[in-house]
């Protein structure tokens, strides 16, 4: 089944196009393929992936506290590293990563200097997105119930974001805070900040409603801003993705 664009993917009700991790469709302008992927914990998938990964992944391993998510990040690293490595025909082992100072993780520049990429898990579910040129941002999560007011977030951040109705409930608070959260992280994360660190005035806005209306104000803003977009993922996911152009064309594939 071929890569599925945003139209066809919605009137397939959330199919994804199936496509090998290892030879990836071709990567134009202004296109961003998203993967949506699972985490498998099986032994095979774990052997698979543990081959691939560097001595500095493998130390990060061992400080998590419990296997479970050591044995998460083990499948996400090895699936990102069999995803880059198809797009720059290279071996998983082959690919290096660089760090900023809050710990976004890029491609090495002897690798490539116009690749692009951003990753976010959430159960045992994981995304990548993937362009060329421009940062790009993504979150997911997985939809679960919350206590709202149990959530310790700073004031003016998601809470702004989320409409507090009395007569709604808990599962319709729940999505709207994580459909605000996604849109957050995934603007800190094109940003390349913490979400701590994403300003109460960020520069995003998501559809014509929030764009400028003078064409010379919105042709200089392009240039710096974020525009934000609704995934369309399977049931029992929300997320976002932070992009600079303002209508990418957006594949969606698993494997």
């Amino acid at each position: 089944m071929e890569g599925t664009s945003r139209s066809s993917l919605d009137r397939a009700h959330g199919r994804l196009g199936s496509v090998s991790l290892s030879c990836p469709p071709p990567l134009r302008e202004s296109v961003l393929h998203v993967w949506f992927l699972d985490l498998k914990l099986d032994r095979e998938s774990l052997a698979v992936q543990e081959d691939m990964l560097s001595a500095e992944e493998w130390q990060r391993v061992r400080r998590y506290a419990s296997s479970l998510p050591g044995r998460r990040f083990i499948v996400r690293r090895g699936l990102l590293r069999r995803i880059l490595g198809g797009y720059l025909n290279r071996p998983p082992d082959e690919i290096k990563f660089v760090y900023n100072a809050h710990g976004k993780p890029f491609l090495a520049p002897e690798l490539s200097s116009d690749l692009q990429f951003s990753l976010s898990d959430s159960g045992d579910k994981a995304a990548i997105a993937v362009g060329l040129g421009d940062p790009v941002g993504i979150d997911i999560e997985w939809l679960r119930t919350i206590r709202l007011d149990r959530v310790r977030i700073s004031p003016g951040t998601v809470q702004r974001e989320v409409a507090f109705r009395g007569n709604r409930s808990a599962g319709e608070h729940s999505f709207e805070f994580f459909q605000a959260w996604t849109r957050r992280e995934a603007l800190a994360k094109a940003e390349g900040v913490g979400l701590q660190m994403l300003s109460r005035q960020s520069d995003a806005y998501g559809g014509e409603d929030n764009a400028p209306t003078d064409p010379g104000a919105r042709t200089a803003l392009d240039r710096r801003v974020f525009h934000l977009h609704a995934l369309t993922l399977p049931a029992g996911y929300v997320g976002a993705l932070a992009t600079r152009p303002k209508s990418p064309k957006i594949v969606y594939y698993s494997a």
